[in-house]
């Protein structure tokens, strides 16, 4: 389900301008740069917003009625590219790609979560990040071929099919699963006393927002992002700039980013489980931090960027990996209820720092250089990573 999601977010990206660039009512004829953008920002956008939505419907049902309704929703926002026959249509598709894959992301974590004790679950939340790198790898490439091959309509009904196809898969696989476990279960498990405020989800979700440890993780979650948002457009500029790359040549750098993301997250996971898992959060910040570094020290060569590139991979699959684990420890720890609201706090952090990353990034690339923008981000990284590490 993971896999199916980010590869469905991301086949869009060798599409869209083209879709852009078709006449009205589908395209635009100006502006195209803006629309672009409102396209891009409408995902992350509604995916932040529905995040908390998908958290507490989550704990009122199941995570796999969650994952499972959430696959469905992705499927039908994903047939909508299919028939969409003005530029509105396609952004309120992708607004709802956005929504149902906050109840995707909120569902599977949660899930996991659930089914895994603690001593194994960082390898299955680094094994789901796996998929979700894979994903992220396959979805341009295939977006592209098949859109050359079949069309927009073929290529999205295909893609919806799939989806579908997937959720009934779900719910065929559902009695295999091993039995998820509520927070109070888990606490019966125990052997301790169930009371009121944990049965109360507003009473859970007060004590997890005023939780300093998991306040610490979410905002390493949110900076970690920050420095994605800002790189990632910065760089199709400076690499087109000051190294004459062509667009071919700048898909292939910024994959080495893909491609470390997708070695480094099963085995963070697999790491930890057997290594403090806040010291390997606050170990992404410092990679990512370095990452933003090389990233002004790119006048050295391209080597420098190249390095940066493969940093920012590599941070991203130590944090997310061991990340998702350590959320779940310490709503374990505290008893800060259902694993799913956690994991909606960090989503929505995860939408907020790729919208903050690139507008307060790019503004201050504008006001002083590009160099400035992105080590402004790193910076960040650098002084949350004390934070994060004095969390026991």
């Amino acid at each position: 389900a993971l896999f199916n999601d980010m590869l469905q977010l991301t086949m869009l990206l060798p599409i869209i301008h083209t879709l852009v660039s078709s006449p009205p009512p589908l395209g635009v004829t100006t502006n195209k740069e803006v629309a672009l953008g409102l396209f891009f920002a409408s995902k992350d956008l509604c995916q932040m917003c529905f995040a908390p939505i998908a958290g507490i419907l989550t704990s009122k049902t199941s995570a796999n009625a969650a994952l499972i309704l959430s696959t469905v929703g992705l499927g039908l926002a994903t047939f909508v590219f299919a028939e969409a026959t003005t530029f509105r249509q396609l952004l309120v598709a992708r607004g709802a790609q956005g929504a149902a894959s906050a109840a995707v992301m909120c569902g599977g974590l949660s899930l996991i979560a659930e089914t895994h004790p603690p001593d194994v679950r960082g390898a299955a939340m680094g094994l789901a990040q796996t998929g979700l790198a894979f994903g992220l790898l396959c979805g341009p490439l295939i977006g592209g071929l098949l859109f050359q091959r079949l069309g927009r309509k073929r290529t999205f009904r295909l893609a919806a099919g799939i989806l579908m196809a997937n959720a009934a898969g779900m719910v065929g696989l559902m009695g295999l699963a091993p039995p998820e476990r509520t927070a109070e279960e888990r606490k019966r498990e125990r052997g301790e006393t169930v009371t009121e405020d944990d049965a109360s989800l507003v009473a859970s979700s007060k004590r997890l927002l005023s939780n300093r440890d998991i306040l610490a993780v979410t905002a390493s979650t949110l900076v970690v992002h920050a420095v994605v948002g800002v790189i990632k457009p910065i760089s199709q500029v400076v690499l087109d700039a000051e190294f004459g790359m062509t667009m071919v040549k700048r898909s292939f750098v910024i994959s080495i980013a893909t491609v470390a993301y997708f070695i480094t997250a099963p085995f963070s996971g697999w790491l930890s489980d057997r290594v403090s898992r806040p010291r390997l959060v606050a170990l992404s910040l410092v990679l990512m931090s370095g990452s933003s570094a090389f990233f002004a020290l790119r006048h050295l060569g391209i080597w420098a960027f190249y390095t940066c590139v493969a940093l920012l991979g590599v941070a991203l699959g130590v944090q997310k990996s061991s990340s998702q684990s350590l959320l779940a420890d310490l709503v374990d720890k505290h008893e800060l209820g259902e694993y799913s609201m956690a994991y909606a706090l960090s989503d929505v952090a995860d939408s907020v720092g790729l919208i903050i990353g690139p507008v307060v990034g790019l503004w201050l690339g504008q006001v002083f250089s590009h160099s400035v923008g992105v080590l402004a981000m790193g910076a960040l990284c650098l002084l949350l990573a004390p934070v994060v590490l004095s969390i026991k």
